[in-house]
């Protein structure tokens, strides 16, 4: 009997979609929708992720929150949240962004960046490809590091691969270090990752910790 496909993320451009017809959307869907979407200059993504795709992402985040909990960093952590910039024409919506700051926000799940500070930090979780390049996107914002975990589902989930991009002038670099958390390289959030799986959550979590404390 042939297996059942996995369920995975589905993605669905609209051309031709004007800002205000963007923004009205958005208010119909309301705060609690799941769909996420991205768009750019008239094109608009949308994107409803499955269960993998959360727990990814909340493993990644529960490593950021040990991060700074033992190097004594201030964050705001926004997830999910909605980046806008209607005079650049672009809108996208990352898993979650960070602040290495506290901060007191006007709308807890959007940030309009003709008028806030960009985030220090994004993180983007990606089981299949977008049609839209986001990196640009990020670039125009002035997003100045970004982590992108690229994984499929199945077995392997959290055995992907994690790329970390600086900002350098209008375009990102590829980098093996967090500028963010200089001591920390991507390969060890793989191995977060990986270990989750291996020996379980907390365990990590102690692992990690103890690395950090090592390493600091």
């Amino acid at each position: 009997m042939p297996k059942k496909p996995i369920p995975t993320e589905q993605r669905v451009i609209l051309p031709s979609v004007s800002w205000q017809q963007f923004e009205q959307l958005l208010a119909e869907l309301g705060n609690e929708r799941q769909t996420r979407l991205t768009y750019l200059r008239g094109k608009l993504e949308m994107m409803t992720p499955v269960e993998a795709h959360e727990r990814c992402s909340k493993l990644i985040d529960s490593l950021i929150l040990v991060l700074v909990d033992e190097l004594s960093i201030p964050l705001t952590a926004i997830a999910p949240v909605l980046l806008k910039h209607e005079a650049l024409g672009c809108a996208t919506e990352p898993d979650v962004c960070y602040y290495l700051e506290k901060r007191s926000l006007r709308r807890a799940h959007e940030l309009d960046l003709s008028q806030d500070l960009s985030p220090d930090l994004l993180v983007e979780v990606a089981l299949t490809k977008s049609n839209l390049d986001k990196l640009p996107i990020y670039a125009t914002l002035g997003i100045p590091e970004v982590w992108r975990y690229i994984t499929t589902v199945g077995d392997d989930m959290l055995k992907g691969t994690l790329l970390i991009y600086e900002l350098q002038d209008d375009r990102y670099v590829e980098r093996s270090h967090s500028q963010a958390f200089p001591m920390l390289p991507a390969g060890r959030v793989l191995e977060f990752l990986e270990q989750s799986d291996s020996i379980g959550l907390a365990s990590a979590l102690r692992v990690l910790r103890a690395w950090i404390q090592e390493n600091n």
